[in-house]
C-alpha cells in the first residue's frame, strides 16, 4: 500500500539532498570569491527559501538527531549571500563546512529509511498500516517529549526541588551547611532560590552565604573593600545609632542592631573622594531586618513629606546612609558622598534609591 506521508517525506526530503549539493556548490563558489554576478546571487537567494520550505517535511520525517536537522537553518542562515560567505573567517568556514557535511549524512540516512517504510507498506495490508502508524505516530511523540526542552527543564526543576526542600524536609541533610562553604556560595544561592519559593523567609545561614555582587561591579574608583576587625557588634550599633540620632530614631536603631546574631565592617576608599562604609549584619530571622527597613524608610520619607514652612534642617545622615535588606541580613552602606551610597545600592545591591 502506499502512505501519502511517507512519499510526501521521501519525495521532500530526495529534493532538498539535490539542493543540499547545490548550495554545495554555490559555497564553494563563494569561498573561493570568484565569478560572483548578481544573476548567481538571486540563484543562491533563490535556493535557500526552497531549502527552507522543504526543512519542516524533512525534521517531521526525523525519529532522532533532531539538532542535526536543525543544522540546515542554520547554515543557510549563516551563509547570507555568496559575498557574505566570502568574508567569513577560516574558523567560520570550516565550521559551516563541517555542519553542511553532517546534515549530507542525516539526509542520506534518512532517505535510506523513508526507502525501506515504502518497501515494508508494500507488504501489509491497509489495517496493519494504521495500527503501526499509530504506534510509530506515539512512540514518536514519547520520544520528542523526552527529549524536549520542557521535559529536560522540568526534570532540572523536580531534582533542584528534591535536592534543595525535599532532602532538608526528609531530614537528611541539612542545606544550610553549604553555605558555610566559601567554594559552594553560588550553587547554594541557586538552591537557596528555590526554597523560597515555598518559604520566603529562610534566613542565611552566615554573612558570606549571602550574594554580593564581586567588586569587578562596584561603581567605578572605589577600592576592594577591606575587613576591619577593630570595629565589633556593639561599637558599629553605638557608632550608627549616633549617626541616626540627629534624625530621632538612634537609640531605636541602635537597639535593633545590637540584636545580631553576627557582624562584619568593611571600608571601600576612593581615590579623589569619599570612599563608603560597609556595615553588615545577620539576625536570627527577617523580623528584626524588616523593622530596622522599616524604621529607616519611615524616617527618610517623614523628612522629604515635611511641610514647606518647617524649617528644620535635614540630617546629613538622611542622605549619606543606605540600607539593603536580604531577608534576614541587612546591609548599611554610608558615605560621605550621597551619590557614592546610591550608586553602591544599586550596582552591587541592585536596590533602587
Amino acid at each position: 500500500m502506499i502512505d501519502p506521508v511517507v512519499e510526501r517525506q521521501y519525495s521532500d526530503t530526495k529534493e532538498l539532498m539535490s539542493h543540499w549539493n547545490t548550495f554545495h556548490q554555490f559555497f564553494n563558489l563563494g569561498v573561493k570569491g570568484e565569478n560572483i554576478t548578481p544573476e548567481k546571487e538571486n540563484q543562491f537567494l533563490d535556493l535557500k527559501s526552497r531549502i527552507a520550505m522543504l526543512h519542516d517535511s524533512f525534521m517531521d520525517a526525523l525519529t532522532s538527531n533532531q539538532n542535526v536537522g536543525q543544522d540546515v537553518l542554520s547554515v543557510i542562515t549563516r551563509a547570507i549571500t555568496l559575498k557574505g560567505v566570502n568574508r567569513l573567517s577560516t574558523a567560520d568556514t570550516k565550521k559551516l563546512e563541517t555542519e553542511w557535511h553532517d546534515v549530507y549524512l542525516l539526509l542520506n540516512d534518512t532517505i535510506a529509511v523513508l526507502e525501506q517504510k515504502r518497501q515494508d507498506l508494500d507488504a501489509i495490508n491497509e489495517s496493519q498500516f494504521r495500527a503501526k502508524r499509530a504506534a510509530g505516530l506515539a512512540n514518536q511523540k514519547v520520544r520528542k517529549f523526552l527529549g524536549s526542552f520542557y521535559f529536560k527543564l522540568s526534570a532540572i526543576i523536580v531534582a533542584l526541588l528534591f535536592v534543595t526542600i525535599g532532602i532538608q524536609t526528609l531530614g537528611f541533610y541539612d542545606y544550610d551547611n553549604i553555605g558555610q562553604m566559601s567554594g559552594l556560595t553560588t550553587p547554594y544561592n541557586w538552591g537557596k532560590a528555590a526554597v523560597r519559593i515555598v518559604k520566603p523567609d529562610s534566613p542565611w545561614p552566615s554573612i558570606q552565604s549571602m550574594y554580593r555582587k564581586p567588586h569587578s561591579g562596584w561603581p567605578a574608583g572605589l577600592s576592594e573593600p577591606e575587613v576591619d576587625t577593630d570595629l565589633d557588634k556593639d561599637g558599629a550599633a553605638r557608632k550608627l545609632a549616633q549617626l541616626t540620632a540627629p534624625a530621632g530614631i538612634g537609640q531605636q536603631f541602635g537597639t535593633i542592631l545590637q540584636s545580631a546574631l553576627e557582624f562584619k565592617y568593611e571600608e571601600s576608599t576612593k581615590q579623589h573622594g569619599d570612599g563608603v562604609e560597609i556595615y553588615t549584619f545577620r539576625f536570627a530571622n527577617a523580623d528584626q531586618s524588616r523593622e530596622l527597613d522599616k524604621l529607616w524608610k519611615d524616617t527618610r520619607k517623614g523628612y522629604a513629606n515635611r511641610p514647606q514652612n518647617n524649617r528644620t534642617p535635614t540630617p546629613p545622615v538622611i542622605d549619606r546612609l543606605e540600607m539593603a535588606p536580604s531577608v534576614n541580613i541587612v546591609t548599611i552602606v554610608y558615605s560621605q558622598n550621597p551619590e557614592t551610597a546610591v550608586k553602591m545600592m544599586e550596582d552591587v545591591f541592585g536596590r533602587p534609591h
